[in-house]
C-alpha cells in the first residue's frame, strides 16, 4: 500500500479526535471492515458490557478494497454490542458514504464515551469537527439529512444518521447511511442514540483519484461477466424484491408468522408488481447492478407517495409473514421504517409476533387498543410500527426492547410463538426447507441470519459442483442435513472475507455464484499488489468468524443459544413440497463445531487459536 490508513478515534466523553496508523500486517490479516472490527474489538470488549453504556464502542471500518477500482467496492461494517441480542452486533452497509471516508485515507472510526447534549461529526478534508445536534435531534432521518447538509452548506456531504428510533433506544434501530442504504440489523442505531449521536457528515473528497489501467481492466472484465450473466437482467430490474416468489416456490416462506410454507397472495405482494409503478433507479459504487429503487406508490391508500422499494428480506416480511398481500403497502411500511430509522426486517417481524398472538388471544385487546389485530390491516400495521417507533403505546413500547423480551413481559405462552435465535428476528427461509440456512441461523454471531453464513449453496450447486468442491453431492441438497456443517464452515469464511474487502455479495456471490474467491485475489492482487492464495483468504476468512466467536464468549454466550426456536425442530411443515419436514440443527450444530476446530460446547480449541494465528488473551 503507498500511503498507510489512519484510524480516527472519537472520545465523546472528553470531546476529543485524534489518529493513529493501522499496521499494514494486520490489514493482510483481517483484510477491514468486519475483520478490523473484530481486530479492534478483541481489545475493547473483555467482558459483557451493557449495551447503552459509555464504554460499548462503536466501531465503524471500510473493506481493504472500498473505494477503489473493485467492481462493487462500497461496503462498510458497523460492530458494537447489540442492544437486541447483548452479543456483538454486526451490520453492513454500502452507498457512497464509506468510500469518501476511505478517500481520506481513513479505514477505521471507533466511537467511545457519551456526549453530555446531542451531536453530530463532520469529517472534511480540514479535519474533524463535533458539532451541536440540538436542531436536528428529533427530526427523521430525511429531515436530518437536508437540515445538516444546510448547517454545512455542503449539498454533496454523505450523511449517515439515525432517525427517532435510534434516540428512542429501540433495540432494532438503524442507522441510514444514504436513501436505501441501511445499516439495520443489531440495533446499533441505538447505540449511537445512547451516545447523543445523531450521525456523521463526509464531505466529498476534493482529491481525485485516477485508477491504473490494469485495475480498469480487471474491474471492466468483472463488470462483463456480471452483466452478461443470465440471472443479471432479474437483478438489474427488480434487484432482489421478485425473490419472494421463488422462495413461494420453494414452499418455505413465513406466512403468518410461519404458520404456512406458502402465501396464496404471493403475487400480489411480491417485487414483480412494482413493474407497473414509476421508479427512479440507483447504484452504489461502481456497481453495474442497480439493485436500489425509489417507488411512486401506483394505487390505493398512499397512491402518490415515493418510498424505497424494498430487499427481498423486508418485502418478504412486511407481504407473508404479516399476512399482507398488497406489495404497495409493504413499500409504504418499509420506507416509514427508514424514515423512522427503523430496521425493516426487525420491525416486521415484530408486528407479525403481535398480530400472530392477537389472533391466538395471547394479546388481550386492551393491550392492543382495544381491537384484535388483523393479518395483512395497513392502518394497524402503521400505528404499531409507529408506536414501536416512538415507544408511543404500552406495546410499542414492549415490542421496543425485542422479541424475546416482549415475550417474557407478555407473559406464557407467548414465548412459544417468538421465533428468534439469540434475540434477533428470523429472517424468511423457513429451515426446515433450508437446512443450510437453519444451521447458518443456529451458529451466526448476530443472531437467525443468512448474510453472514450466506449458505445459498445448498440451492445453487448441483451434485457434480457439489462433489468437486466439497467431495459431498449432498452438501447441494437442501433437504440433506449431511455435510451441512462443512458447507456452512466454507460459505461463512466466504462471507467474513467479501465483508472485510468491502465488496457487495450481490455481484459475487448471487449473481456468479463464485465462492471460490478467484475475483478477490485478482483484486488484491491488481489493486493493492497483495499476493495472496485463495486458501490464504479462506483461512482469514475463519480467522475473523473465530475470533468473533471468542468475543462473543466473552459477552456470554453459551452452547445452548446455537439452536433454532423448538417449532421447528418439533413440528413439521403441513403442506407443499416441504411437507413432513422438520430440521435436526443439534446434529448440523455439532458438526459445523467440529469442522472449525470447536469443542463440543462451541469454544474454539487452542490448537486451532494457534494454527489462525490467533493471540488472545
Amino acid at each position: 500500500m503507498k500511503e498507510s490508513l489512519r484510524c480516527l478515534c472519537i472520545d465523546l466523553d472528553a470531546m476529543e479526535v485524534h489518529f493513529k496508523n493501522v499496521p499494514e500486517q494486520v490489514l493482510q490479516k483481517y483484510l477491514g471492515a468486519r475483520g478490523l472490527n473484530a481486530w479492534w474489538a478483541k481489545d475493547l470488549i473483555h467482558s459483557r458490557i451493557d449495551p447503552f453504556s459509555p464504554k460499548n464502542p462503536l466501531l465503524i471500518s471500510a473493506g481493504i478494497l472500498t473505494a477503489t477500482a473493485a467492481l462493487s467496492s462500497s461496503r462498510i461494517q458497523l460492530t458494537s454490542v447489540s442492544p437486541l441480542t447483548g452479543l456483538l452486533g454486526n451490520s453492513n452497509v454500502g452507498g457512497y458514504w464509506g468510500v469518501e471516508l476511505k478517500k481520506k485515507g481513513i479505514i477505521s472510526v471507533i466511537i467511545t464515551g457519551k456526549a453530555a447534549n446531542p451531536v453530530y461529526i463532520s469529517l472534511s478534508d480540514s479535519g474533524v469537527v463535533i458539532r451541536s445536534a440540538k436542531e436536528v435531534w428529533g427530526l427523521d432521518t430525511n429531515e436530518s439529512r437536508k437540515k445538516i447538509r444546510a448547517d454545512l452548506n455542503d449539498e454533496k456531504a454523505q450523511v449517515a444518521v439515525i432517525g427517532q428510533a435510534g434516540e428512542n433506544l429501540v433495540c432494532s434501530a438503524a442507522v441510514m447511511f444514504g436513501k436505501g442504504d441501511v445499516a439495520g440489523r443489531t440495533g446499533l442505531g441505538a447505540v449511537l442514540g445512547s451516545k447523543n449521536l445523531k450521525g456523521f457528515a463526509v464531505s466529498k473528497s476534493k482529491r481525485a483519484i485516477r485508477f491504473p489501467k490494469d485495475q480498469i481492466k480487471i474491474s471492466s472484465e468483472h463488470a462483463r461477466m456480471v452483466t452478461e450473466h443470465e440471472s443479471f437482467q432479474e437483478w438489474y430490474v427488480h434487484g432482489d424484491s421478485g425473490q419472494v416468489k421463488w422462495l413461494d416456490d420453494f414452499g418455505a416462506v413465513p406466512a403468518y408468522n410461519y404458520r404456512q410454507p406458502q402465501f396464496e397472495a404471493v403475487d400480489s405482494s411480491n417485487g414483480y408488481r412494482l413493474l407497473e409503478a414509476p421508479a427512479h433507479y440507483g447504484s452504489c459504487y461502481r456497481c453495474p447492478v442497480r439493485c436500489k429503487a425509489s417507488i411512486t406508490v401506483a394505487e390505493g391508500k398512499n397512491s402518490g407517495f415515493e418510498g424505497e422499494r424494498p430487499p427481498f428480506e423486508p418485502m418478504a416480511a412486511w407481504g407473508a409473514k404479516c399476512g399482507n398481500p398488497d406489495v404497495y403497502a409493504s413499500v409504504y411500511l418499509h420506507s416509514l421504517c427508514n424514515r423512522w430509522g427503523l430496521d425493516s426486517i426487525e420491525a416486521a417481524s415484530l408486528v407479525a409476533y403481535a398480530i400472530d398472538l392477537s389472533q391466538r388471544h395471547i394479546l388481550s385487546s386492551e393491550k392492543t387498543e382495544n381491537e384484535q389485530l388483523q393479518w395483512g390491516d395497513l392502518r394497524q400495521m402503521e400505528n404499531l410500527t409507529r408506536e414501536i417507533a416512538f415507544r408511543s403505546s404500552w406495546l410499542g413500547d414492549v415490542l421496543a426492547d425485542g422479541i424475546p423480551e416482549a415475550a417474557l413481559r407478555i407473559g406464557k405462552p407467548a414465548e412459544k410463538y417468538a421465533f428468534h435465535v439469540k434475540g434477533m428476528a428470523m429472517t424468511s427461509m423457513d429451515p426446515r426447507g433450508f437446512k443450510g440456512t437453519g444451521l447458518g441461523y443456529a451458529i451466526s454471531s448476530r443472531g437467525a441470519d443468512f448474510s453472514n453464513p450466506y449458505p445459498s449453496l445448498e440451492c445453487g450447486y448441483n451434485p457434480r459442483r457439489s462433489k468437486e468442491i466439497f467431495g459431498d453431492e449432498g452438501i447441494g441438497d437442501r433437504f440433506d442435513e449431511e455435510g451441512k456443517g462443512r458447507m456452512v464452515r466454507y460459505t461463512a469464511s466466504v462471507s467474513g472475507v467479501l465483508d472485510s474487502l468491502g465488496l457487495c455479495k450481490i455481484p459475487y456471490l448471487s449473481i456468479l455464484n463464485d465462492f471460490t474467491l478467484k475475483h478477490p485475489v485478482d483484486l488484491l492482487k491488481t489493486n493493492l499488489n497483495w499476493d495472496l492464495r485463495q486458501e490464504e483468504l479462506i483461512t482469514a476468512g475463519e480467522r475473523i468468524v473465530t475470533l468473533e466467536r471468542v468475543i462473543n464468549i466473552r459477552l456470554g454466550l453459551t452452547q445452548a443459544m446455537d439452536q433454532l426456536p423448538e417449532k421447528f425442530r418439533e413440528e413439521p411443515i403441513r403442506t407443499g413440497i416441504c411437507a413432513g419436514k422438520t430440521v435436526d440443527d443439534r446434529l448440523m450444530v455439532r458438526d459445523f463445531y467440529q469442522e472449525m476446530g470447536w469443542n463440543q460446547n462451541g469454544i474454539p480449541l487452542p490448537d486451532r487459536l494457534k494454527l489462525l494465528e490467533l493471540e488472545i488473551e
